[in-house]
């Protein structure tokens, strides 16, 4: 079934519509009221729905900023708009803020009924195609832990802040939000094993089955801990010889005893039953569930300050190492836009500075050189490249394995030379498609606010990047190409003598009807009320 919202100010519409259809048998069921735009928008947050019919004109909030919200915030929930007589002039405007179809009021039975047929086939075409694309995804769904696991590593390995409150809905569809949620203290323990020289003969990083002995063991004890109920095991394909457990508390004392306990079974349980030793490496607590990308991280980098060697041992994020001061938030900014701008000279300029400078203890240069990795990482996964060295190199004992960093510098550059050149194949290919594809997304939702490196972002772009390519292909710039956009749009509605000039810059995207008077005029060298009458002049004579 299809769960439709009505929204209409007045009671007796809403109730002659669900009268009037067997919902039913059309595949639907109307599973939510509301009398505006506002209360419909709280529906929408708390529940999923398919199909909203709703009002134009209703008090709090209308129809047409409910429909903006929707396509925004809700591009798969489909929109009907019922309007009267009076409010034809609104028609035109609803469709272009994302309605599938308007119904004028009263309405007809057959007209509701054949109209929500062909949503009904629509929305069934929609979910086969979907399905079809996440058949794989979806294969790996019939347990609960994996699921749990899956949205762990989606989350950790997320950057991007949009798909936060969707990852969040997740943990509440698996039962997590219970101890995965902003009010509590959450804390990542990182085990990892190392194998004494020789105890597996030839095999020095493990067999597989091996790994497999210790993850099952690393779950087993999870099993037994205290607070089993507020912690989860999972594993990341990066660090094969690792296990990592996220524990959640009420308070940071707790958590630190919490974190400090599993270490210490964790290790002596892998000491015990398999005869090895383990590294622990304890990260940073944290309250926000948005921090848990950086909560790995924290429980990574305190990993790596261990000492290397089959030694086992348990590190805590503050300890070892020097502060690595003010010079590394802006040298990673450097490596960074070196990258997005193509320029391997500058990179290898950039590592070159920090790395052969000189000085640094042995930590400084291995968490300078993880994180040159992790960046590496992160820009390929940005412009959607697949750089296998970057996780060959997140494995254990990777931190030392280029001593003072000498042998790292080659690496390095060799990987970001990588990234580089699909950034530079990607623009190549790529630069006509990508404007174009900007261009549509501008000439759909210019109603809606739209910034560069809201569009760069969303196309994967450097902003400086985009704005140079986009004004040599169109020919304009792209803040004068948005602006005409909704000038164009501008000018259709005013051939409408209905609509006034303060709806009709809403519904383009201007501030107010004073700013968009003062652009049109700009542009077209009369006034909106001037273009208007030499537009109805000629019907006038």
């Amino acid at each position: 079934m299809y769960r439709v919202l009505l929204v209409d100010d007045e009671l007796e519409i809403r109730t002659g519509l669900k009268l009037k259809i067997d919902w039913p048998a059309l595949g639907y069921a109307v599973a939510g009221e509301a009398q505006d735009g506002r209360e419909a928008l709280a529906l929408l947050q708390a529940e999923r729905y398919d199909l909203i019919l709703t009002d134009i004109r209703m008090p709090v909030m209308s129809g047409l900023e409910l429909l903006k919200q929707c396509a925004e915030n809700y591009p798969r929930t489909k929109a009907v708009v019922l309007s009267g007589y009076d409010d034809f002039h609104f028609v035109k405007a609803a469709l272009q803020s994302g309605a599938k179809d308007y119904l004028l009021k009263p309405v007809v039975r057959s007209e509701l009924t054949a109209l929500l047929v062909k949503l009904r086939e629509e929305m069934e075409s929609e979910r086969a195609a979907l399905a079809s694309e996440n058949s794989t995804r979806l294969a790996l769904s019939e347990s609960r832990s994996v699921l749990r696991e899956q949205l762990l590593l989606e989350w950790i390995g997320n950057d991007d802040e949009s798909r936060v409150p969707a990852l969040k809905n997740e943990t509440k569809r698996l039962a997590m939000n219970g101890w995965l949620h902003d009010g509590a203290v959450l804390q990542i323990v990182s085990a990892e094993y190392r194998l004494p020289e020789g105890r597996l003969g030839e095999q020095a990083e493990g067999s597989g089955l091996f790994r497999l002995a210790f993850r099952m063991l690393c779950r087993e004890t999870l099993e037994a801990f205290d607070w089993s109920d507020s912690a989860f095991a999972f594993c990341h394909r990066g660090y094969s010889q690792m296990m990592h457990v996220i524990v959640s508390s009420p308070n940071e004392e707790e958590a630190g005893r919490r974190a400090e306990a599993l270490g210490k079974l964790l290790q002596a349980n892998v000491n015990r039953y398999l005869q090895v030793e383990a590294v622990i490496g304890v990260g940073e607590p944290f309250r926000q569930t948005t921090g848990l990308r950086q909560g790995f991280l924290s429980a990574l980098l305190a990993w790596s300050g261990s000492r290397p060697g089959a030694v086992s041992q348990i590190v805590t994020a503050d300890e070892g190492g020097e502060d690595p001061g003010d010079w590394l938030p802006e040298t990673e900014k450097k490596l960074v836009s070196a990258m997005d701008n193509a320029d391997l000279e500058a990179f290898a300029g950039t590592v070159e500075a920090v790395i052969a400078t000189g000085g640094r203890p042995i930590r400084d240069v291995a968490f300078f050189v993880l994180r040159a990795v992790l960046l590496v990482d992160q820009v390929a996964r940005r412009h959607r490249l697949v750089i296998p060295e970057t996780q060959e190199w997140l494995l254990p004992d990777a931190a030392w394995r280029h001593g003072s960093g000498a042998e790292a510098i080659p690496y390095l550059n060799g990987i970001a030379a990588r990234v580089i050149e699909g950034v530079r194949a990607s623009r190549t290919t790529g630069g006509a498609s990508a404007v174009e594809a900007v261009r549509d997304y501008i000439d759909r939702s210019y109603m809606n606010e739209i910034a560069l490196t809201q569009l760069a972002d969303r196309f994967h772009l450097n902003p400086t990047y985009l704005s140079e390519l986009f004004n040599n292909t169109t020919g304009s710039t792209f803040s004068d190409y948005v602006t005409q956009a909704r000038l164009g749009k501008a000018a259709e509605l005013l051939g409408d003598p209905h609509m006034r000039l303060a709806d009709i810059a809403e519904l383009v995207g201007f501030a107010n009807a004073s700013y968009l008077s003062s652009v049109f005029k700009k542009h077209y060298g009369v006034s909106p009320n001037e273009y208007r009458q030499h537009m109805a002049s000629p019907a006038d004579r």
